[in-house]
């Protein structure tokens, strides 16, 4: 069975740089501990504010 966290940041909208350099960092990061990344995904049309990450965990 598989199964995907989805995370939702709030986020302020004239923070979207902060948000992609955290993404950058975390992108890394999570795929050296051993787990998956499909992305983060920062607002682009509609809400300013929010924003995902994925992260499947499959067996």
């Amino acid at each position: 069975m598989t199964i995907t966290c989805f995370i939702r940041y709030e986020i302020d909208p004239f923070g979207k740089a902060a948000f992609e350099e955290y993404a950058r960092n975390w992108g890394q990061a999570i795929p050296r501990c051993g787990a998956d990344l499909i992305g983060y995904f920062a607002p682009h049309e509609g809400s300013v504010t929010t924003a995902y990450a994925a992260l499947p965990n499959g067996s």
